[in-house]
This record gives structure tokens, sequence and C-alpha cells, in this order.
């Protein structure tokens, strides 16, 4: 079908639906975190001053700052530089309906996951970092003016989690509710891992989900209406699904296999900060 004039408006106007709000969100998120860069400092080669150390026998005598050491009594103070090779991080939202349930008053899970996506990505990107869509045709993104780009990626692009290549060398961050088989996450980390890269995954979910506080006959529908499950008394099976549900965790938690892996949990009652600053700790970390 050729698009029309008024079609693409109506697109563009669908593509530019939420995207305020979420960027809204992001910054707020990533401003309790962060004011600037996050911490991976390591002495290398660049231009950035990182900090004074002594000098050592085998250095040479042009990287001594001699008017530092002429301040002090018989030391010699080398100047370190930061070290400064970018690093990628790719994104990846889950797709489907069943995230976008929220709660009373509360987010979405999907907009949860979208904004602690985004949030990390602000932090990065004005960082000097790269961060792109994890299997997305468009190469990463560069520079705080990239943020917007980002967020409409992230907003309209569909990806399926288990049909993607893997991203050498990336750190690759996975959100979702992952109502889905555990092995899935496994299979995908295990690829990624493969690749040299660097597999993080967020369990976003609702309170709900977690204290299940339905009683009597209960009727469960799907995003779009359709009914899921039906129970006489939804009171009789809350333990069992209690249950289930932390066995599900844990097989989730079993995808970890290196130090510089991490699966976490997040309900959307709670602030995305303790999380940011954790996955920040992780990038931060060597494998």
């Amino acid at each position: 079908m050729t698009a029309t004039p008024a079609s693409l408006e109506q697109e563009a106007a669908r593509a530019a639906l939420g995207l305020p709000e979420l960027i809204a969100a992001a910054e707020h998120a990533a401003a309790a975190v962060t004011a600037g860069r996050h911490a991976r400092q390591r002495p290398g080669r660049s231009d950035t001053f990182w900090q004074f150390r002594d000098y050592a026998p085998g250095d040479p005598s042009s990287v001594i700052d001699w008017r530092q050491s002429a301040r002090l009594e018989r030391r010699l103070l080398v100047r370190q530089t930061e070290w400064e090779q970018p690093q990628t991080l790719l994104l990846w939202c889950d797709g489907d309906e069943d995230f976008d349930f929220a709660g009373k008053d509360r987010p979405s899970k999907r907009f949860r996951g979208q904004t602690i996506a985004l949030a990390l990505a602000m932090v990065l990107l004005r960082s000097g970092e790269r961060v792109g869509l994890w299997g997305g045709a468009e190469p990463p993104l560069t520079g705080a003016q990239s943020i917007p780009a980002l967020a409409h990626r992230l907003l309209h692009r569909q990806a399926s989690l288990t049909e993607m290549a893997p991203a050498p060398g990336a750190h690759v961050l996975l959100v979702s509710d992952f109502h889905r088989p555990p092995e899935d996450l496994h299979d995908v980390f295990a690829r990624i891992r493969e690749a040299r890269g660097r597999p993080m995954a967020v369990v976003v979910e609702d309170p709900l989900e977690e204290v299940f506080p339905y009683q009597g006959a209960t009727r469960f529908e799907g995003p779009g209406g359709a009914i899921r499950r039906r129970f006489g008394d939804a009171g009789s099976v809350r333990e069992a699904y209690q249950e289930q549900r932390r066995e599900h965790h844990e097989k989730l938690k079993h995808a970890v296999r290196l130090p510089h892996e991490l699966v976490r949990f997040h309900s959307t009652d709670q602030s995305p900060a303790p999380l940011l600053l954790s996955l920040l700790q992780r990038m931060s970390e060597e494998g």
C-alpha cells in the first residue's frame, strides 16, 4: 500500500505519543543516581587527568609533573590520565502485550522498564559511551544529543528475544517480566557470553504479581480482553502460585555464569535509583 500524506502524519503522531513522558521519567531517574561520568576510571592513554602518583623506576621523565613535584620535598609526582576506550551498551525491552500490565496508580511494567533502560543510556551517553538497541540495524548512538532518537527507538522497536544474533563485545541489557520459559533467558545469556559480551537482565513486575491479593470468583484477562484464566476461588491457589513464582525466579537467576553477568528483580512501586546504581557498578567492573 502506498503511503499518503495523511497516513504519514498519523504514523508520526503515533511515534511521538509517550516520548516526552518517557524522557522526563528517565531524566528524573538518571538525576537520582549520577550527575556525570560513571565510575570506571583506570590509568591509560587520554587527555583527561585522573590522579597523581609517585614516580616509579621505569617511568619516562616526560610523565613527571615538575611543577607539582617542586612543591614537595624529595618526591616526584607522575600525572596519570584516564582510560578512555568507549563501551557499548545495547538495550532490549520486551514487546509482549503482557508487559503492559499496570496496577492502580502505578506505571505499567513496560513504561518502567523503558524508563530504566533510557535512564541508564542517558548516563552512559553523557559519559562518552555508545548506546543502541539490540537487534536493530542502526549503529549505536553517541552523545547526549542522541537521547530523543534513542527514546523514539525504544518506544517503537519490537524485536524477538530468541531470534536475535549475539552482539560481539558489548554490554547487553534485557528488560522484561520474563513470563516465558527460563531457558529462553539462559540461551540468550549463553549466546552473548560466547560473543564475549556481557549480559544483564532486569525482571520488572507489579506488586500485585507478588502478593496475589485476589479472592473469590476471579477472571483474568489479557490486555486485549481475551480471558486467560478463571477461578472459582482465586484465594485457594495463592500459595501454589507464589511457590511457582519463586521457583521461576530462581531459574531465571541461574542464567548467570560469570562475575560480570547480572539478573536483578524490580517492582514498579520501588524507586529505580538503586537498580540503576547496581547496573552502572556492574558495567564499571572488569569481567
